[in-house]
C-alpha cells in the first residue's frame, strides 16, 4: 500500500470542500432572496425527505463501502473489488423495492412530509433517482477507502455546479416561485447531477481500480449481515432527523404562527443559520471522511497505539478549531446574519447557538473515530437517544417559546450526544483524557486573545462592526490565539503521522 499522509489528504479535501461550501452559502442566500424564506423552508423539508429515502434505499452505502473495503485492504491477501460488488448488490436489493414503494405512496408521503398535496409528482421523480444515488455512494466509499479522496471531492464539486447551474437557469427562465414548481425544478437539477456523478465514477473505477489478486474475506451473505446494523443505524438517524424537521413547522404553528410564517422561520433556520454554523467545519468534514478508513485499517491490523494517537490528536485539533470559531460567531453573529440577508432573527440565532459549536464539530470527527473502531451499534443507539431528546424538547418547548425552542433542542441533544461520543471514543482508544490540555487551553487562549483584541474598540467605539474594525480585530485575535498555543506547546504535539 502506498504511503499516505492524513495531513496531505485533509488539505486537499479542505481546499475543495471550502470552495464548495462558499458556493453553497452564496447559493442559499440567493435562493432566499429569489423564492422567499417560506419556499426555502419547503425545499428543506423536501431535502430531508429525500435524504431519508436515499438512506433507506442505499443502506448507508458510502459508509459501508468505505469501512468494509478499508478492512479488506488491511488484510494480507484481500480483494476489495469483490467487496465493492457485494456493496452494490446489497444497495440494489434495497433501492429497487424502495423506489417502487415511494412511487406508489407518493401522494400520502407528500401530504405527511411536505405538508402539500401538490408535491406528489416531485416525490415520484425523486424516487427514480434512488438506485443511481446508491451506486454513486458505493463508488465514493470505495475511492475513499483506496486513498483517492480527491476523486470523490471533484465529483461532488462538479455535481453541485451542475445542479446549481440548472436550478438557477430554470428559476430564471420560468420565473415561477410556487413551492411545487421550485421543488420540481430542484428534482430535475438533482437528476442531472446524480446521473453525471454515477457515470463519471463508474468510468473512473474501471480506469483506476486496484488490482485484486487475493481471496475476498467476505461472502455476499456475510457482507449483508455486517452491513445491516450499519444500514439500520443510518436509516434510524435519517428517519428521526426527518421527523424532527417535519415537526418544527407544526409546533411553530401551535405557538401561534401562521403556516407561511412557520415555514419562513424554518427556512431562515435551515437556509442561513445552520449553513453558517457548519460552514467553518469544512476541514473537519474532510478529515472525518479520511479518518473512517484510516482508523478502520489500523484497528483491523491491531495497531492500538496508532488508534490512540490519532484519537487524541484529532480531538485536540477539533477543539482548538471549534472554540475559535465559536468565539468568532459569538462576536460577529449579528453581522454575519445581516450579510446573509437573514435579518436580525438569523443574527441573534447564530450568536445564541455559538457556544454549542464545539459540541457540533466534535460530532463530526467523533462519529468517524467511533465508526472506524467498529462501534456502529453504540453510534446508532446514541443517535436514537439524541434525537428522542431533541424531538421531545421540540414538542414541549417550541409551542411554549416559539423559535427559541429550536435553540433549546439543539443545546440539549448536542451536549448529551457528544459527551457520550467523547466518552466512548476515549474509552475504546484507551486514551487518558487530559482536560486541561484538550479543553482548558483552547478556552483560555480564546478568552485572552479576544479580550486583548477588543481593546482598540474600547478606545475607538467607531471601529465596532465596521469592515476595518473587523479586520483589525480578527488579525489581533488570530495572532494572539496562535501565539498562546505556540508558547504552551508540548514536544511533538499535534503532528499527524504518515501511514505506510
Amino acid at each position: 500500500m502506498r504511503k499516505r499522509s492524513v495531513i496531505r489528504d485533509t488539505i486537499q479535501m479542505t481546499v475543495i470542500q471550502f470552495f464548495l461550501e462558499c458556493l453553497a452559502l452564496w447559493f442559499n442566500a440567493w435562493m432566499t432572496r429569489r423564492v422567499g424564506a417560506a419556499t426555502v423552508g419547503t425545499l428543506a423539508l423536501a431535502g430531508s425527505f429525500f435524504n431519508l429515502a436515499a438512506m433507506v434505499a442505499g443502506g448507508n452505502a458510502m459508509l459501508c463501502a468505505s469501512r468494509f473495503v478499508s478492512e479488506e485492504l488491511g488484510k494480507p491477501c484481500g480483494c476489495p473489488a469483490r467487496v465493492l460488488r457485494h456493496g452494490i448488490s446489497f444497495c440494489m436489493l434495497l433501492s429497487l423495492p424502495v423506489t417502487v414503494g415511494v412511487c406508489i405512496f407518493a401522494q400520502p408521503l407528500s401530504q405527511q412530509f411536505l405538508q402539500s398535496d401538490s408535491m406528489a409528482h416531485a416525490v415520484r421523480l425523486m424516487a427514480l433517482l434512488l438506485p443511481l444515488g446508491s451506486l454513486s455512494a458505493c463508488l465514493k466509499g470505495y475511492f475513499n477507502a483506496v486513498c483517492r479522496v480527491t476523486v470523490t471531492a471533484a465529483c461532488d464539486v462538479a455535481e453541485f455546479l451542475l445542479r446549481a447551474g440548472i436550478l438557477t437557469g430554470l428559476l430564471l427562465w420560468r420565473g415561477d416561485t410556487r413551492p411545487e414548481q421550485v421543488c420540481t425544478d430542484l428534482v430535475c437539477s438533482m437528476a442531472c447531477g446524480t446521473l453525471f456523478t454515477a457515470v463519471t465514477l463508474t468510468v473512473l473505477y474501471f480506469q483506476k481500480r486496484e488490482p485484486c489478486g487475493g481471496t475476498c474475506s467476505l461472502s455476499l451473505w456475510r457482507y449483508i449481515r455486517l452491513a445491516v446494523p450499519v444500514a439500520v443505524g443510518g436509516c434510524l438517524t435519517a428517519g428521526l432527523s426527518t421527523a424532527n424537521d417535519a415537526l418544527i413547522p407544526v409546533t411553530l404553528r401551535q405557538f401561534g404562527d401562521s403556516a407561511s410564517n412557520a415555514l419562513r422561520q424554518f427556512g431562515t433556520f435551515e437556509g442561513i443559520v445552520i449553513p453558517v454554523l457548519f460552514f467553518p467545519s469544512t476541514i473537519l468534514c474532510a478529515l472525518s471522511g479520511i479518518l473512517i478508513p484510516e482508523v478502520a485499517r489500523a484497528n483491523a491490523a491491531g495497531n492500538r497505539e496508532r488508534v490512540c494517537r490519532l484519537t487524541e490528536q484529532v480531538i485536540a485539533l477539533t477543539l482548538i478549531f471549534a472554540v475559535l470559531i465559536s468565539a468568532v460567531l459569538l462576536k460577529f453573529g449579528g453581522v454575519i446574519g445581516r450579510c446573509m440577508d437573514g435579518g436580525e432573527l438569523s443574527g441573534k440565532m447564530i450568536r445564541i447557538l455559538a457556544p454549542v459549536v464545539p459540541f457540533i464539530y466534535l460530532e463530526i470527527v467523533l462519529e468517524a473515530l467511533i465508526k472506524g473502531m467498529g462501534r456502529q451499534n453504540f453510534s446508532s443507539l446514541n443517535y436514537l437517544a439524541e434525537y428522542v431528546i431533541r424531538i421531545c424538547v421540540v414538542l414541549v418547548c417550541i409551542p411554549l417559546f416559539g423559535f427559541y425552542g429550536i435553540v433549546a433542542s439543539y443545546y440539549t441533544s448536542n451536549v448529551f450526544g457528544n459527551c457520550n461520543r467523547l466518552r466512548m471514543a476515549v474509552k475504546t482508544a484507551n486514551l487518558r483524557f487530559r482536560f486541561g490540555k484538550l479543553i482548558g487551553k483552547p478556552v483560555f487562549a480564546a478568552g485572552f486573545s479576544f479580550t486583548a483584541a477588543s481593546l482598540p474598540e474600547w478606545f475607538c467605539p467607531t471601529l465596532r462592526e465596521t469592515p476595518q474594525g473587523i479586520v483589525l480585530f480578527l488579525g489581533i485575535a488570530l495572532g494572539l490565539y496562535g501565539l498562546v498555543f505556540w508558547l504552551l506547546r508540548e514536544k511533538n504535539e499535534l503532528r499527524l503521522p504518515v501511514l505506510h
